[in-house]
């Protein structure tokens, strides 16, 4: 008997098992393993993928991910009760000659065991080791259960996270193109009612973004398809809005209000997991891209003074669109990006024209 191999194996059956419940069936986000092999995962892909850009490298890492999440969590658990049952010489035996398996033996039982299929050639040797083996069975079979019930919301959340980024892309790639394609030279016409509608949504991907933390990494190497580029494009937008347009040319507060709240709890949620403010703030959008479509424009000095005041958010915004691959050019200005270009009429999209 091996006491030390028993506790270590029922230390690890009792994280993993905490793991895969807290990641599947609580809105708390990962398990402890789960964040970290996720956080991993993904640096590791990004560090790659600054030395040799490749956005179809970060595109595969959310599947790698998500699929090696199952995976560690069957081998943590095979590794836990494999430890269990090898801590006692005589806890599983040979069906043919009622000899002791060996350490391989044992392993091989686990990995039947847990994953249902029962071969018969070992068996448990006492009554105790019949419940555990049993409880080992059922163990496997919530773990095959949770992993496919997890598993199929996530892609059904993915596919909702690119809905909302080309939603967004649709009023404009960049802060800039959406207060100007708004703009009808008097006020900024419906934008109001896109606001509306948006602001629900985006509450509602911040709720999936902690339900299902992989979601985050989860990247597309389509700028109108990336929704940290979206967000980064709408709440630069919305901060335009508030601080750099005079009050009398804004939308209704009761618009704004809300989608800039929606921004900033989107941004709150992944702030808690997944990202830390960047170091510096991203650079302002130069206001003569408004004022040379006619909008009216506060003062560049009262402008740049307002937009200090949320530099933490700003912070924040550069560190998602960077934490996804990109750098801030991608949705900074119409100067630096057509980010929303290929939605556009005049684009050729597999031979055919969209219209």
């Amino acid at each position: 008997m091996s006491l030390l191999l028993l506790i270590l194996g029922l230390i690890l059956l009792a994280v993993v098992s905490s793991d895969v419940l807290v990641t599947t069936l609580t809105v708390r986000g990962g398990g402890f393993l789960t964040k970290r092999f996720s956080a991993w995962l993904w640096h590791s892909a990004t560090r790659l993928h600054r030395h040799h850009t490749s956005h179809r490298l970060l595109a595969g890492a959310g599947v790698l991910l998500i699929l090696g999440m199952v995976v560690l969590w069957y081998l943590c658990t095979w590794t836990a009760w494999s430890l269990i049952f090898c801590s006692f010489q005589n806890a599983i035996i040979n069906s043919s000659n009622d000899q002791p398996a060996s350490i391989w033996g044992r392993i091989y039982f686990v990995a039947y065991t847990i994953t249902t299929l029962g071969r018969g050639d070992y068996q448990p040797s006492s009554t105790i080791w019949h419940l555990l083996t049993g409880l080992a069975a059922a163990n496997g079979f919530f773990l095959v259960t949770l992993s496919i019930a997890y598993l199929f919301p996530v892609v059904s959340a993915a596919t909702d996270k690119r809905i909302l980024a080309v939603t967004i892309s649709c009023l404009g790639g960049t802060a800039d193109e959406i207060l100007t394609k708004a703009w009808n030279g008097k006020d900024f016409g419906n934008l109001d009612q896109h606001l509306i509608n948006l602001t629900p949504l985006i509450i509602g991907l911040g709720e999936k973004h902690l339900t299902y933390p992989v979601l985050h990494y989860f990247h597309t190497p389509l700028r109108s398809r990336c929704l940290p580029l979206s967000i980064a494009a709408l709440d630069e937008a919305m901060n335009i809005l508030q601080y750099a347009v005079p009050l009398e040319n804004r939308p209704d507060p009761a618009t704004v209000v809300p989608i800039r709240r929606s921004c900033a709890a989107f941004l709150t949620t992944l702030k808690s997991d997944y990202i830390k403010p960047s170091e510096q703030e991203p650079p302002l959008l130069p206001l003569n891209l408004l004022r040379n479509k006619g909008i009216p424009t506060m003062e560049d000095a009262a402008y740049i003074k307002a937009m200090k005041q949320i530099g933490t958010r700003r912070k924040l915004l550069l560190a998602l669109v960077e934490n996804d691959g990109w750098s801030w050019d991608a949705a900074a200005s119409s100067l630096t990006t057509a980010r929303a270009k290929n939605l556009d009429d005049d684009e050729i999209v597999e031979d055919f024209i969209l219209g």
